[in-house]
């Protein structure tokens, strides 16, 4: 299987500007998709992610809409 590195990213509120914004954290390459949750008052909230390894070896279950697949080329 191939695999692709991805860039991570975490949003960073200015507040200066009153604005969010997407910046990137950091490079890794992609392991597989996976699932995580959120607890409520009401119940669990479940989610879709990312399983990237870190250059360093270390693994994050990053949210799906904050990674970007980056090119190859």
């Amino acid at each position: 299987m191939e695999r692709r590195p991805v860039s991570i990213y975490e949003w960073v509120v200015d507040k200066e500007k009153n604005e969010h914004r997407k910046v990137i954290i950091g490079i890794g390459v992609f392991l597989a998709f996976g699932i995580d949750y959120e607890q409520f008052d009401f119940g669990n909230g479940s989610y879709s992610t990312a399983i990237v390894e870190m250059p360093d070896g270390t693994v994050k279950n990053v949210p799906v809409e904050n990674i970007k697949f980056i090119d190859n080329q």
